[in-house]
């Protein structure tokens, strides 16, 4: 008897459009951002990928120190832990030899979006069935702009990673909830595996239980009793990896200096209870109306682009948006569950960072919507799918936003060019002047723009002078008292006005200091004490110096300074000392070059301090005047513990 060949059932097959459409989807992501590759590494990337120099190789004591300590370690204190997304940039930087070159970490970042589309394709397709919705949605999302803070941003990286243990947790956990005996235990396992990469990536990912528990309660709740078993063991599998992440944490961050968050960053850390909650909700409508309208893009809102909530007619009119979405939400809860469950996604991804439940580092960032909006999206092409010809709006809609992801991605190809693009969208934020002005600095040696710089600058701090000293921060008092100082020898003494405003700058920057909790820093009197001596105040040039080195006693410039306010004095041999002090304290040779100058230019009144070396002039240690000197800088040395035994014979 003929036998025939058995197929399998329908359900389980997938027309070839299925993997057209998945290449089409990332070729989709690839066209928009096609100019990301050759993006540079501005902003966070200098500090926290070529500046952690824990992924410049592998070794068991790099990967250690990634392992128990923060993120920000050793460049600042955020009050973050993710290893995972370390080690990820010591794949780049070490493994792949990538280095200090962007383009492999963009690769990297790329593919993690890229995999991420495919898996939003496959969380619509099991929620919603059919063809064309779940492409669409994919689709909207692949190109969204606001993406490009996490997938063009290096550091945006943990976003991605984040992401990714969410939306595949999700599925694996669909899966589980499907089957029982070992294939059960085997997608529990890949749930917990997941998880627990997602937790230790970003901390946003400790929604993903949450997102079970929503679907199971929004979309199944009439099956809750026999998917019980399954949601529990999902629960488990998600729980404990989290809490192990947890427990990580605490022991890191107990060991780690206390993180503080600026005011100017987040003015909501600054605010009363409500105050806080309601300047929330109005962000919360900014990124409403980002997921519709994303064409003014900045990477930067800090004070005071976003002012608190104090009841003005914006702030009723977001409050009152919120309070309208709320509203069909709960109405879509009866009508519509799926639509029901996406809102809520959306706002359950954002909830750890929203400001709502406590202040994080930043009032907004864009790199946060990263996952919730799949959600949000997903509610916005279901409900324009209700109207005509709504599926060529929504290509019409994926071709401008990936029109407007191609142009982004343009900003970030540098520091200068992000400032710029800050500038135009955040005006009213005092980091992106300050840093405009900091690019224009450093971009032209000479100064030759330095009245471009100070107009930044004077920009920035017309934002921060009405803050109270508690609340503001020393470090743009200080760059800007260094624009004034480079502005003054650009004119050549012409005018003392530069050196006087100088002056003030750095003192305000002492007064913040002395009055908020940031640590007090040499910088400031440094300054002052630069700007004092451009005054010909050597006076009140000694002791601001003098304050610097008591602070900071490794900075090599401010012996000089000590030494130079000592010379304005005629106080010779003190100038001498100081230099002989700050080269036993900080093993510079420039110093020793500046007192060999010193001895010739008249001090040593015997003649005798500098002879002929075999590499030229060098100190004469036989000559009383350099031997009682360098002893006394020795000695000073010493007393400030920088350097033991010291060689010094009286």
């Amino acid at each position: 008897m003929k036998v025939k060949k058995k197929t399998p059932p329908v359900a389980t097959q997938r027309p070839p459009r299925y993997g057209l459409a998945r290449l089409a989807l990332v070729a989709l992501a690839a066209l928009a951002f096609s100019n990301s590759f050759v993006a540079g590494l501005a902003l966070d990337n200098q500090v926290l990928v070529t500046g952690d120099p824990r992924i410049r190789e592998v070794t068991s004591q790099n990967v250690g120190q990634i392992l128990s300590h923060t993120f920000w370690w050793p460049n600042g204190e955020a009050g973050i832990y993710r290893p995972l997304t370390t080690l990820t940039y010591l794949l780049n930087y070490a493994i792949l030899g990538n280095g200090r070159q962007p383009t492999g970490y963009h690769w990297i970042n790329f593919l993690l979006h890229a995999g991420n589309v495919l898996l939003v394709f496959a969380v619509m397709l099991r929620l919603l069935g059919g063809f064309r919705t779940p492409l669409l949605i994919a689709a909207v999302w692949a190109v969204h702009p606001v993406l490009t803070e996490s997938v063009t941003n290096i550091v945006g990286r943990a976003d991605l990673l984040a992401g990714m243990a969410v939306l595949g947790g999700f599925l694996l956990y669909l899966k589980s909830a499907e089957v029982t005996g070992r294939p059960r235990a085997g997608w529990l396992a890949g749930l917990a595996c997941t998880t627990a990469a997602g937790a230790f990536s970003k901390e946003s990912a400790v929604v993903l239980p949450g997102v079970i528990l929503l679907y199971e309660l929004a979309c199944r709740f009439g099956e809750l009793r026999q998917r019980l078993r399954g949601l529990v063991w999902g629960g488990v599998a998600t729980v404990v990896p989290i809490g192990l992440m947890l427990w990580q944490r605490s022991q890191v961050l107990a060991a780690s200096p206390a993180a503080e968050f600026p005011f100017v960053d987040n003015p909501i850390a600054g605010a009363d209870f409500w105050t806080g909650r309601l300047t929330a909700i109005q962000v919360l409508a900014r990124y409403l109306w980002l997921t519709i309208w994303p064409w003014n893009l900045s990477a930067d809102y800090s004070y005071s682009q976003i002012p608190l909530a104090l009841g003005s007619f914006g702030d009723w009119i977001a409050w009152i948006a919120v309070a309208a979405i709320v509203g069909l939400i709960g109405f879509a809860f009866q009508r519509q569950r799926m639509i029901f469950f996406f809102a809520c996604f959306g706002f359950l991804n954002l909830l750890p960072a929203s400001n709502l439940l406590f202040p994080v580092g930043t009032i907004m960032a864009e790199r946060l919507l990263y996952l919730p909006l799949v959600g949000w999206l997903a509610c916005l092409v279901l409900l324009l799918q209700r109207f005509r010809r709504a599926e060529v709006v929504i290509v019409v809609i994926v071709a401008v936003f990936a029109i407007r992801t191609w142009m982004r991605n343009l900003d970030w190809k540098d520091d200068l060019a992000m400032a710029r693009a800050g500038v135009a969208a955040s005006p009213n934020s005092f980091k992106t002047h300050r840093l405009l002005a900091m690019e224009l600095y450093q971009s032209q040696p000479d100064y030759s723009n330095i009245d471009e710089v100070l107009k930044e600058s004077n920009k920035s701090l017309a934002i921060l002078k009405t803050l109270p000293d508690r609340r503001n921060i020393p470090s743009p008092w200080n760059e800007a008292a260094a624009y004034h100082l480079a502005k003054g020898d650009s004119l050549h003494g012409a005018t003392i006005k530069p050196y006087n405003e100088a002056v003030q700058l750095a003192q305000r920057a002492i007064a913040i200091e002395g009055a908020s909790r940031a640590p007090v820093t040499a910088e400031s009197y440094r300054l002052l004490a630069t700007a004092y001596l451009r005054l010909h105040k050597p006076e009140q040039a000694l002791p601001a110096a003098t304050q610097a080195r008591t602070l900071d006693p490794s900075t090599v410039d401010v012996y000089g300074l000590i030494s130079d306010a000592y010379i304005a004095q005629s106080r010779g041999e003190e100038a001498a000392i100081a230099l002989a002090e700050g080269m036993f304290a900080t093993g510079d040779g420039n110093l020793r070059s500046d007192l060999l100058k010193l001895y010739q230019s008249g001090v040593d009144t015997a003649g005798c301090a500098v002879v002929a070396g075999p590499r030229g002039p060098a100190l004469n240690p036989l000559c009383e005047m350099v031997r009682r000197d360098l002893c006394a800088g020795a000695e000073r040395a010493q007393r400030m513990d920088l350097r033991r035994q010291l060689p010094c014979s009286n």
